[in-house]
């Protein structure tokens, strides 16, 4: 079920209520989004509703057709692949913009958060494993956000509007790793992000882009390789 929409800045709530539902697949590829459902289930008008609709239109979470209406986005195997490439260049300038921005006390907390995980007993208990799986993405999406918020924020929405685009099959490949994956190939995952905050803590600019690239190309590789399972 939708919250109630209480707030005064209705167009960017409901905005991000419905990219909220598309994102954890609440809201399925191709579901039709009905203006009058949406507007009583959020207890707003349609005006804001149809504004926020526009929005995800533009911004790729919708597709919205002259006569039928409005529709959740599927993205394709090969838009993803592209989204993924243009993060791994996006994101290497980020680096490069920032690197001497960062607060290693920020990033000594992180790497803490990292190293933590890699403790974590790997064996096969289901609940192990999705707290291990979970937390790692929740750490990762915060540290990324962390570099990027660094930049000028016009740029930085862009970038991040980017990443929330792989959000969706970023939390269908998480769920098919709790399933089918061995929890050690995660340690693979986790080192490249220690290896990472250290490289941006000594200020190693060739380093750090060298482990952006390897964070973002090995999801890539991995998301495009079981893709037609998990999507």
């Amino acid at each position: 079920m939708f919250q109630k929409v209480k707030y005064s800045s209705l167009n960017e709530l409901v905005y991000n209520e419905i990219k909220d539902k598309i994102i954890n697949n609440e809201l399925k590829p191709n579901e039709k989004l009905d203006v009058d459902y949406l507007s009583t289930s959020l207890g707003v008008s349609r005006t804001p509703v149809t504004n926020a609709l526009k929005s995800l239109n533009k911004d790729g979470y919708v597709i919205i057709h002259a006569r039928s209406g409005s529709y959740v986005r599927e993205l394709s195997k090969e838009e993803l692949y592209s989204i993924f490439n243009f993060r791994e260049a996006l994101e290497s300038q980020v680096i490069r913009e920032v690197i001497a921005l960062t607060n290693v006390d920020i990033l000594d907390r992180f790497e803490y958060e990292f190293q933590r995980l890699s403790y974590i007993e790997f064996n096969d208990n289901l609940e192990i494993k999705k707290r291990l799986v979970n937390d790692f993405f929740e750490t990762e999406m915060k540290f990324h956000s962390y570099l990027i918020d660094l930049c000028p924020k016009i740029i930085g929405d862009e970038i991040k509007n980017l990443i929330d685009l792989t959000k969706r099959i970023r939390i269908l490949h998480i769920i098919y790793k709790i399933n089918n994956t061995e929890l050690y190939n995660f340690q693979d995952e986790i080192q490249i992000h220690c290896d990472l905050i250290q490289a941006i803590k000594s200020r190693s600019l060739e380093k750090s882009v060298e482990f952006m690239i390897q964070d973002i190309r090995s999801t890539k590789e991995d998301i495009m390789n079981c893709f037609e399972k998990i999507n």
